[in-house]
């Protein structure tokens, strides 16, 4: 996983010129539009192998956590974890290695996600700084 530089010292400046209260609000406004984009992300890479549905229409984006701060991207119900595991690595049946059509599918969206995040965290802290 990639690791920003320098990150302390833009929320430093940022809290100078603002104030703490401000950029937390900046922060976590920036933090929950990724959040739905990266829910939109997932989704899109999964229509590829949609079937019933469910585990479609199941992937949720939390709340800000902290800690450090972040949103997390996962299904609703818990028991869609195994299904996504197998869709997404394969599996052994009678002997014979199984590879479904989302296999490999969320590492994709994941990749995509990762790329992406950074500058587009950074525009709309910008967007919302001003």
């Amino acid at each position: 996983m990639s690791e920003v530089t320098g990150l302390e010292e833009i929320l430093k400046n940022m809290e100078d010129k603002l104030g703490q209260a401000r950029v937390n609000r900046i922060s976590n406004k920036a933090l929950k539009k990724q959040g739905e984009r990266n829910k939109q992300t997932v989704k899109k890479y999964m229509a590829s192998y949609i079937d019933s549905g469910k585990t479609h229409d199941l992937v949720i984006s939390s709340g800000v956590k902290s800690n450090p701060k972040r949103v997390e991207t996962g299904w609703a119900s818990k028991e869609r974890a195994p299904i996504v595991h197998l869709n997404e690595f394969g599996y052994t049946r009678y002997g014979t290695y199984v590879r479904p059509r989302g296999m490999g599918k969320l590492q994709a969206a994941a990749d995509e996600i990762q790329a992406k995040a950074f500058g587009e965290m950074k525009s709309d802290m910008e967007e919302l700084a001003k």
